[in-house]
């Protein structure tokens, strides 16, 4: 008994220590944006001693000890640790802002000072062993020095979006020379998280990132700040991929640093994300086959198909395309040509998946030397020439950068494709009015915070306003110069205009050269270099040829040494010979707390026959991707049948004993603007309905007032409670007053109109007792 008393008490000692109580320091409130000075309280339990610091080191027992409030009036990093019973807590960090609004995001970046500013160990000076001349060789910041840090970063709104360990590294070039650095942020699990749980980019569909950049814009600094984000944004329709950005104010220690940009760190990790590849089985290249990631061996087998091969043979060309992505490259190099980036044979990144099928593709990346940088009138440089010939310069554009290009040039058919997409990409997503457009958006974006960032750095608004017009003088100026390039490289006789009549969504997609167009077009293009249209009827459609063309064929291809019109021409197929029997009388897209149904919609048979809707089909989409009805769907006289997104779901909300339900079809049907059809089964249309509201937020379903009604005009339908199984609660109101009325009518009418005459007869002979009643009634009191 004594042993197993002993026993016990050990193991609720060896317990009580496993569960020892974990140190903690809690901020109040925590770090963010503030609308007034603050005082912060900070607090990890009785008998704890906390330390803290503000200069952005690491606090330890030798750091200031808390006693009181802190008050933060303008800008402070507090990072604090605590201390109980010889054990230590992790180190918390929160950075406040209370001196004024801020309208971009706030990165604040926290570190020990020393790798900052240390002669010896700090990543932002020249140190011991730097040269005398810049680049500053041998200085600190050239050194691939990765420090420990902790990053905050806050949305405009003041929302945490997160706060973590992380490691900093100086990132770029020559940029590493200026007073406001680029560092490349890491997550790696040593310093407590592997990855940046949160979306930086808007624009992109990625939840979470292993780093990112913080860039100071390059040789953009102290310019407009934001040349390069802008070329690739601008460049992103064309599908080259490209850096996602998001411009930040930036802190150090607590100290503003202005206006940095955030963007996408090139890697394994970004390929992932953006491309769905597998992170470990990729190559990454840089310049002339430097290894990035994986190995170079398969590019140097492109190289060598180039050097080895008749590209004017259009089979040589077809066998390229297997293991290059032709087309991206295309839009690659024009990216940069248009851009005049001074740098275009210096920053090249690509890539492939390390798999048979794959194919070598680009980044657009760094043409902050572009855009009329170092030269107010650069949008007269002719790239057209230099970045398609043999240069003999080691920098900006040497030999070997230029090579592909060249050698895809000596084939005709690319030659053509070549001068088309250019002159696509100029009438569209570098037409000097989208240029324009996005450059008054990206400044506009800047404007109310540059004033503080050009204190920092010592420059002017002024000098910000100059630099970003040169950019809008250069996408004014550039289309015109460069369609005289091309003329000239290619020796065309002139330009064309090319117009071309849009269908409209619902008849057909058309394809250009390489553009998709949505919607009436007309561009300049040139003489006698053959364009090629493709139209593809929406399944609703016939395709019957082309306004003043003999041509019949859905994809043409024109020789034109004048003005073009362009005109697809389309009729309506036939309609269901079921259309108006079987009508969609009931649409649910909208189910509140508690309703599991899922979106339904309800068809009605105002037929005299039993009809057979097995393989019938219902969509929003292409009619291909529709929902096909099942065997055995059939459907009586007067009956009704629910279509249902998940079956069971609605079997188990609503009573399934009055109503057949099928199902179930995998897509959703949205709240606010949708277009739906039904179809028979030899693919006709029987139905079909477009509505539009601003949001859908009500329990009622859309119902078809009238069952006789034309249930393809929005007009005649109307929100309700659900009513599957019956006709609408407006019709039963109708049919009650038609009833009424009825009733009324009869009984006003009956014999031929001789109610009328007896109720009149009797109207009179009540006035008339009314007299005689009132006259009685006066004599008596004359009495």
């Amino acid at each position: 008994m004594k042993f197993l008393f002993t026993t016990i008490l050990f193991l609720t000692v060896v317990l009580s220590f496993g569960q020892e109580e974990e140190i903690v320091v809690d901020f109040e409130p925590i770090g963010g944006k503030y609308d007034e000075p603050t005082m912060v309280t900070l607090s990890a339990g009785e008998g704890a001693t906390i330390y803290y610091t503000l200069d952005g080191s690491r606090p330890s027992s030798g750091a200031m000890r808390y006693t009181k409030p802190i008050e933060v009036k303008t800008v402070n990093v507090i990072r604090a640790v605590a201390y109980k019973n010889g054990k230590r807590s992790e180190t918390i960090t929160q950075s406040y802002f209370c001196d004024r609004e801020y309208t971009l995001p706030i990165v604040s970046i926290a570190t020990n000072p020393e790798n900052l500013w240390d002669y010896s160990t700090g990543i932002y000076v020249k140190g011991c062993c730097a040269d005398t001349i810049e680049p500053y060789q041998g200085a600190n910041f050239w050194r691939d020095w990765e420090k420990y840090a902790n990053i905050e970063m806050y949305e405009t709104d003041g929302e945490l979006c997160f706060n973590q360990g992380v490691g900093i590294n100086l990132f770029g070039g020559f940029s590493r020379m200026l007073p406001q650095k680029s560092l490349a942020i890491f997550a790696r699990e040593k310093y407590g998280e592997k990855r940046i749980k949160y979306p930086i980019f808007p624009e992109r569909d990625v939840k979470k990132y292993k780093s990112f950049i913080i860039r100071n814009s390059g040789g953009d600094f102290r310019r407009t700040h934001f040349r390069d984000a802008f070329m690739t944004q601008l460049a992103a329709p064309t599908g080259v991929a490209i850096q996602a950005y998001r411009p930040a104010i930036v802190f150090l220690n607590g100290e503003y640093w202005g206006i940095q940009n955030l963007r996408e760190k090139i890697s394994e990790h970004y390929l992932k994300s953006n491309f769905g590849v597998d992170k470990d089985n990729v190559d990454i290249l840089r310049h002339n086959g430097v290894v990035r990631h994986g190995t170079s061996r398969n590019y140097k087998k492109l190289l060598q198909f180039l050097r080895s091969r008749d590209m004017s043979n259009d089979e040589t060309v077809a066998e390229l395309r297997t293991f290059m992505d032709v087309e991206d490259y295309l839009r690659y190099n024009i990216a940069e040509t248009y851009s005049d980036n001074r740098d275009a044979g210096g920053n090249i990144r690509y890539w492939r998946e390390r798999n048979d099928s794959a194919k070598w593709r680009w980044v657009l990346y760094d043409l902050d030397l572009g855009l009329g940088n170092n030269a107010y009138t650069g949008y007269k440089r002719n790239t057209v020439k230099k970045f398609t010939s043999a240069n003999a310069e080691a920098w900006p554009d040497p030999s070997w950068s230029t090579f592909i290009i060249r050698k895809l040039l000596e084939n005709e058919q690319l030659q053509y494709q070549y001068i088309n997409t250019f002159a696509d990409h100029l009438n569209t997503v570098y037409s000097s009015e989208r240029a324009l457009a996005l450059i008054d958006e990206m400044h506009g974006n800047l404007a109310t915070e540059m004033p503080y960032h050009v204190d920092k750095w010592k420059t002017s608004v002024e000098n910000w306003n100059f630099h970003v017009d040169v950019v809008r003088d250069f996408v004014r100026e550039r289309p015109a110069y460069l369609r005289k390039y091309i003329m000239q490289k290619f020796e065309l006789k002139g330009m064309i205009d090319v117009n071309i009549k849009y269908p409209g969504d619902e008849v057909a997609k058309v394809e250009f050269n390489s553009l998709k167009i949505k919607e009436d077009f007309e561009g300049v293009y040139f003489q006698d270099v053959p364009v090629t249209i493709t139209v593809e009827p929406k399944h609703d459609y016939n395709f019957v040829g082309w306004s003043g063309r003999d041509e019949k064929s859905l994809s043409i291809t024109v020789r034109a040494d004048s003005d073009l019109i362009l005109e697809p021409l389309f009729e309506p197929k036939e309609r269901s010979s079921f259309k108006d029997s079987v009508i969609i009388n009931e649409i649910s897209v909208y189910q509140v707390e508690g309703d599991s149904s899922n979106d339904w919609f309800e068809l009605y048979n105002r037929s005299n026959q039993r009809i057979d809707l097995t393989h019938w089909t219902f969509t929003k989409s292409s009619y291909k991707k529709g929902f096909s009805f099942p065997k055995n769907s059939e459907l009586d006289p007067g009956e009704y049948m629910i279509v249902s997104r998940n079956k069971d779901n609605y079997a188990a909300y609503y009573n399934v004993d009055t109503v057949a339900v099928i199902g179930s079809f995998e897509f959703g049907l949205s709240k606010k603007n949708e277009s739906i059809k039904l179809y028979d089964i030899e693919g006709l249309i029987v139905d079909s309905l477009s509505y539009e509201f601003d949001e859908w937020d009500t329990a009622a379903t859309f119902n078809l007032v009238h069952p006789d009604s034309a249930s393809d005009v929005i007009a005649n339908w109307n929100l309700e409670e659900p009513n599957p199984g019956d006709i609408s609660k407006a019709y039963k109101a109708f049919l009650k007053h038609e009833a009424d009325k009825k009733y009324w009518t009869k009984l006003y009418y009956i014999g031929g109109g001789s109610f009328f005459f007896i109720l009149v007869v009797g109207l009179l002979l009540r006035r008339s007792s009314k007299k005689r009643k009132l006259k009685a009634l006066s004599a008596k009191e004359e009495e």
